[in-house]
């Protein structure tokens, strides 16, 4: 995932939105860069912004200053994503939508710092609950554009994570995949047919309650219901401002994940709140314990996915494991004894959708149609659109303008969130435009006139 770029092939930015973490990948030709956080390095991005009076503060830089200013400080802005509600940041409102502007603008502007050049086109993963007509989709092409993306393409994450490169043989067309992702905000399971150059979503499943960020939230519970006695002097001197009840809860949080991720190698764990506070012990088996009913409902989901869809589980090929949450031993103990599926891995489950998604870029194909003409001397252009039907996004030619065979004339949007350009057949000159942008298309429907 890292190498020299390709400079012939016009860059594409591919981008995953996580409600606790974000990652991005420069895709030029058949090289793929991951975005590095130049705070810290690592491949993902904390999903956190903070407003310091005069910018937004993204990522890293974002966490290191909410200790300071607590109230400023938000994160998990996605899940809201659907009421777009807006939440005070100190003195100002923000949006959900607006608050993913910043994160996908900042990926952006260092992606072309280390891309050196302006990359226009951008690939968002998103949930497949996010159906076709859901408000969620226009709101992250919405944002995507806000930051300055001129084209924008939606594509399915249990389809990105397909394509991710996995340990062992690689998963065959036909094969029935069900895709189990344990994310840091959300559970989501699909399932899906692989295919050659596109897998087929047959169906999915949600639950918007149930991430890693909830697994975090039951363990500083039960830190705080074990730790009480000790926890009670830093409770009552909080009590009395906000700021320093805010602060205190973000510390039991964040060791909180700490033990979880460190349970995620080592059989038991002990560490210590504060400096001055008793050592906490917790165990792998304590853990699962904990996380069982979380967990259960993750499995439920599953079960229930496959009876809707009539498939049985001996029909299933494999069960792919993806997110950060799937680190758990827990998970994989739950899949083997519960579905009583053979598991499949990627290296970097947090990264999987991102990686994916890169890896369909080059292979999706050039995604053009080309019009269908009738032979007067002034001609209705229509395609067939793949699918039978689409959004029309933007004309690329305007009018009097003339272009040659092969030239693309307008590009859509597929209700999978795909783009396809439509492209002249022949060589002539635009006469005019019988459908505007923003309009669903369907297959031979006549869009523009135009002179041989």
């Amino acid at each position: 995932m890292s190498g020299t770029f390709d400079g012939t092939a016009p860059p594409v930015l591919v981008i995953d939105v996580g409600t606790t973490s974000s990652s991005a990948a420069v895709v030029a030709g058949d090289t793929t860069v991951l975005v590095p956080e130049p705070v810290t390095g690592a491949a993902t991005w904390p999903s956190s912004v903070f407003w310091d009076g005069q910018q937004m503060l993204v990522g890293t830089l974002a966490e290191r200053r909410k200790r300071s200013d607590p109230e400023a400080f938000d994160s998990g802005f996605k899940r809201g994503l659907a009421a777009d509600t807006s939440v005070l940041l100190g003195p100002r409102r923000f949006r959900p939508v607006e608050q993913i502007v910043a994160i996908v603008s900042t990926l952006r502007a260092e992606a072309e710092r280390l891309h050196g050049a302006p990359i226009h086109r951008a690939v968002l993963t998103v949930p497949a609950s996010y159906e076709p007509d859901d408000v969620r989709r226009t709101r992250m092409v919405a944002a995507a554009e806000a930051a300055g993306f001129q084209t924008v393409e939606l594509l399915p994450e249990p389809v990105a994570a397909a394509f991710a490169p996995i340990a062992g043989a690689p998963f065959q067309p036909g094969d029935l995949v069900l895709v189990y992702d344990l994310g840091g905000g959300t559970f989501d399971t699909a399932l899906v047919r692989i295919g050659e150059h596109w897998h087929e979503v047959l169906g999915h499943a949600a639950l918007d309650d149930c991430g890693g960020h909830d697994i975090d939230a039951l363990i500083a519970s039960r830190v705080s219901t074990d730790g009480q006695q000790w926890l009670a002097p830093l409770t009552s001197a909080a009590s009395s401002s906000t700021p320093a009840t805010l602060r205190l809860g973000m510390a039991v949080t964040e060791f909180a994940q700490r033990v979880k991720h460190q349970l995620s190698d080592a059989a038991v764990v002990e560490d210590f709140l504060m400096p001055n506070t008793p050592s906490y012990r917790m165990s792998q088996e304590e853990l699962s314990t904990l996380a069982a009913p979380m967990l259960g409902r993750t499995a439920t989901c599953c079960t229930e996915l496959l009876a809707r869809l009539g498939v049985a589980v001996h029909d299933v090929t494999a069960a792919l494991v993806v997110g950060g949450g799937s680190r758990m031993p827990a998970v994989a103990d739950l899949l083997q004894r519960g579905l009583g599926l053979p598991l499949r891995r990627v290296v970097d489950p947090e990264l999987a959708t991102v990686r994916g998604a890169a890896r369909w870029v080059p292979v999706s194909g050039p995604r053009r149609v080309s019009a269908r003409t009738s032979p007067e001397p002034s001609v209705p252009l229509s395609w067939s659109i793949p699918g039978g039907g689409a959004r029309l996004l933007r004309w690329l030619v305007t009018p009097g303008q003339a272009y040659l065979d092969g030239v693309p004339l307008a590009r859509v949007r597929l209700p999978g969130g795909a783009v396809w350009d439509l492209t002249a057949s022949s060589p002539g000159t635009l006469d005019r435009l019988l459908v505007p942008p923003g309009t669903d298309v369907s297959a031979g429907d006549w869009l523009a006139l135009a002179r041989p």
